[in-house]
């Protein structure tokens, strides 16, 4: 497995635009339809978590919580961030957030988030919208699914991504959080990597 970390300097300079993070042809669902497609309550209530998702990941994790910022800089015409959230040496969380040029443009801040959570740099940010929370269960066969749990060393199986689409004075860019299999789970939290 190649650590993104180690891989970043390399790639956030790359002037090559990624893939697409998911297939055109993936089913969203809004938020009031989960209970049809995901029977877990506990997960179900991660995928819904109203407010800052970053506020209750720390809370839950407590003093083993720690953000890493994985990726970061120009990918074509676009600005890539990655970051993960875990709880001691699990990752629960993996956030792909990708800022078009001519939002950078207008608000050149985006690119400059540093160790803070999306979610936390937009706090009280006047002109930001954000429509509904949409998901979808994706296979590893899916870009970003796979980067997810390559960086966090799981096994292939499907994942729920939560898309978030937003607009900072009309300027659009889009965040899509990837919920790793151990989200929640304290116990779990101590064991290695596999």
């Amino acid at each position: 497995m190649t650590d993104m970390a180690e891989s970043a300097d390399v790639s956030s300079r790359s002037s090559t635009a990624w893939p697409a993070p998911v297939p055109a042809a993936a089913m969203w669902l809004p938020g009031h339809a989960l209970s049809c497609y995901e029977g877990d309550a506990d997960r179900r209530a991660w995928l819904l978590t109203p407010g800052l998702l970053t506020q209750r990941i720390r809370q839950v994790a407590g003093d083993r919580f720690a953000m890493h910022v994985l990726n970061e800089g120009a990918q074509g015409d676009e600005h890539v961030r990655e970051i993960d959230m875990r709880c001691g040496e699990r990752v629960w969380l993996f956030a792909h957030t990708r800022v078009p040029a001519a939002t950078i443009a207008a608000h050149p801040w985006l690119a400059t988030i540093g160790s803070r959570t999306l979610g936390e740099a937009l706090a009280h940010r006047d002109g930001l919208e954000r429509a509904e929370f949409r998901y979808a269960l994706l296979g590893p066969e899916s870009w970003l699914i796979a980067r997810a749990l390559s960086h966090a060393g799981e096994a292939e199986c499907a994942l729920w991504v939560r898309h978030s689409a937003f607009r900072m004075s009309g300027c659009p860019f889009a965040l899509y959080e990837v919920f790793l299999p151990s989200i929640g789970q304290v116990a779990d939290s101590r064991v290695a990597k596999r």
